[in-house]
């Protein structure tokens, strides 16, 4: 009993076997019958068949629609990772064509003026940055394998972006103008005349003063280097934001925006002497 009671369908389906073989004998057995028992045959026949054909019916359904779930899944899974597969390719486009604007642009620092003839420049990419300080001080994956030392300038095609301050045999720490400790000496790409003196923040912008009150500045107007300390003549640096009056060191005071987007830097070039 315990079996029949585990197996219920398997005993159902052979019950069901078993009646349709009896009906089967039974009506060969009175086959062109026309008397009491015959009659009472073809109606026990019908009465059976009613049922059984709606049972088959519905159980020809039911094994359909199983199947049919089963291929629906599978389609659907084969259409899941198609989608995956393009997903991860536009995402590797949209990886590719960043790179080749950043190569692009890259590409433009390896020709800047204000080292022609006596520097060459190495290409590094960024490795290591200060999450809790983005950007203020980098690791970039080229050293003194490559000729680089201490105090080399390091750019992009924007502008300046700092100064190497340590530099290991594969690797050197930059520190950008972003950081305080970083003094640049500029004057405006207008007018050469008016010059300053900015340091960064340590948050994303650059601050300083003109030397000359009377001199004129606007918002807008673009700073380059000077010449004057370790960085070359010439190398933009970024637009003035805001200019603002110090009565008590009768200054003007100036935040910059810088040109070079530090929140989306991956590589740089750094110039060495030869």
């Amino acid at each position: 009993m315990k079996w029949f009671a585990e197996h219920r369908l398997f005993t159902v389906v052979a019950g069901i076997i078993v009646a349709l073989c009896l009906v089967i004998i039974i009506s060969f057995a009175a086959a062109g019958g026309s008397g009491a028992l015959g009659r009472g045959i073809q109606s026990g026949i019908s009465w059976i068949q009613r049922p059984l054909s709606s049972f088959t019916r519905s159980v020809k359904e039911n094994v359909g629609g199983i199947f049919r779930y089963k291929e629906l899944q599978k389609e659907n899974k084969a259409l899941q990772a198609k989608v995956d597969a393009l997903q991860e390719e536009n995402k590797n486009l949209r990886i590719k064509k960043s790179e080749l604007r950043e190569l692009r642009s890259l590409s433009k620092s390896f020709d800047f003026k204000p080292f022609a003839g006596t520097s060459k420049a190495v290409a590094a990419r960024v490795i290591e940055i200060d999450e809790s300080n983005p950007y203020v001080v980098f690791t970039v994956d080229a050293g003194t394998k490559k000729h680089v030392k201490r105090n080399d300038i390091v750019v992009n095609g924007s502008g300046l972006v700092g100064r190497v301050q340590e530099a290991g045999k594969n690797y050197s720490k930059i520190v950008s103008i972003l950081s305080s400790r970083n003094s640049i000496s500029f004057r405006l790409e207008r007018r050469s005349s008016v010059t300053g003196v900015l340091k960064g923040s340590g948050h994303g912008e650059l601050s300083g003063y003109v030397m000359n009150e009377n001199m004129s500045v606007l918002k807008g107007d673009r700073l380059i280097t000077s010449g004057i300390g370790i960085y070359p003549e010439g190398i933009e640096i970024g637009t003035i934001r805001s200019i603002e009056y110090d009565e008590d060191t009768q200054l003007k005071v100036i935040k910059v925006k810088p040109t070079v987007n530090f929140g989306a830097l991956q590589k740089v070039a750094i110039y060495y002497e030869y």
